[in-house]
C-alpha cells in the first residue's frame, strides 16, 4: 500500500503525483513510501571535499548529515589558513615585510571559510535549532544513529480490539 511519509495514510494517485487526503497535499512519487514506512533520511556516501565549493541554494538541498560533515571541513579549512595567517602576521611585526602579499592572501581564504562556515552553521540551524560547537565523529555518527532508529518506528494504527461480550 502506498503511504504518505508524514503521516502514514493511504495516498491516492492524481495525475503524475498521489494526494494525501489527511494532509490536504500532493505528494511527489519518489516520497511515497510503502506501508506507513518512515523516509530514510540517510544518505548513501559521505559528502565529498569538492562538495564545500557548492553555492548556498545547492547546499541547501543537501541532508543535514552532509551539512555536518561540510561543517566540519569547512571548520578544519578556516583553522589550518587561520594558523597560517598568525604565521604571517607573526613575521610581519618582527619586519619581514615579503610576507605582506601572503598575508593579503590567507585574510582572503580566511574570509572564504569563515563566511562557508556562517552559511552551513545557518543551514544546520534551520534544521536542528542549534549549532553544533565541536563536531567529533562520534556525534556525528550519533546523528546518524538517531536518524536510522527514528527510521524503524512504522506509522500504523492497529485496530481497536473487540470487546468480548
Amino acid at each position: 500500500m502506498n503511504t504518505c511519509p508524514y503521516c502514514g495514510s493511504e495516498v491516492e494517485s492524481y495525475g503524475d503525483h498521489y494526494s494525501c487526503l489527511y494532509c490536504v497535499m500532493l505528494i511527489d512519487t519518489n516520497d511515497v513510501q510503502e506501508n506507513g514506512k518512515r523516509k530514510n533520511y540517510l544518505p548513501d556516501s559521505q559528502p565529498k571535499y569538492e562538495d564545500l565549493y557548492l553555492k548556498t541554494p545547492e547546499l541547501m538541498a543537501l541532508n543535514t548529515i552532509e551539512l555536518l560533515y561540510l561543517l566540519k571541513f569547512a571548520r578544519a579549512e578556516r583553522g589550518s589558513i587561520y594558523s597560517q595567517r598568525k604565521l604571517f602576521l607573526q613575521a610581519m611585526k618582527e619586519g619581514a615585510s615579503e610576507y605582506e602579499e601572503a598575508e593579503k592572501y590567507t585574510f582572503k581564504e580566511y574570509e572564504f571559510w569563515t563566511r562557508k562556515c556562517f552559511v552551513l552553521e545557518n543551514l544546520i540551524r534551520e534544521r536542528i535549532s542549534y549549532i553544533p560547537k565541536k563536531l567529533t565523529e562520534s556525534y556525528i555518527e550519533n546523528f546518524a544513529g538517531r536518524m536510522l532508529n527514528s527510521a524503524k518506528k512504522d506509522m500504523c494504527i492497529r485496530q481497536p480490539k473487540r470487546l468480548k461480550k
